[in-house]
């Protein structure tokens, strides 16, 4: 995520990169969709919104309020450089605000 936005696409291209497919039930999770357009937006992790002037219709996810305050951008950047064998300094403007982030945040839950 780049400013706290990532394009829909861009996650479920991620997330297939987990074997995660959104057409099909998750064995844990569910219809993976409904989860991250619905739930996740109720509970305040994710804004789902339709990116204005597209056809065909795309949308983007940014982050929540609860997300936020409790999730370490820090560690998601680990996470997406180790799911990408890279390093999180790869990325180096989400890094740096990833960093940034981190300076100034209170405590969070655990990932």
């Amino acid at each position: 995520m780049k400013g706290g936005v990532v394009k829909e696409a861009v996650i479920w291209n991620t997330l297939k990169k987990l074997r995660i497919d959104q057409g099909e039930k998750h064995e844990d999770f569910g219809d993976i969709k409904k989860l991250l357009t619905e739930e996740f937006v109720r509970q305040k992790y994710l804004e789902y919104n339709r990116i204005p002037h597209t056809e065909p219709q795309e949308f983007e996810f940014h982050w929540g309020l609860r997300a936020e305050k409790e999730v370490s951008k820090l560690k998601v950047l680990n996470f997406i450089a180790q799911l990408h064998d890279q390093q999180p300094q790869t990325w180096a403007s989400q890094h740096k605000e990833a960093m940034e982030a981190e300076a100034t945040a209170g405590p969070r839950v655990s990932l």
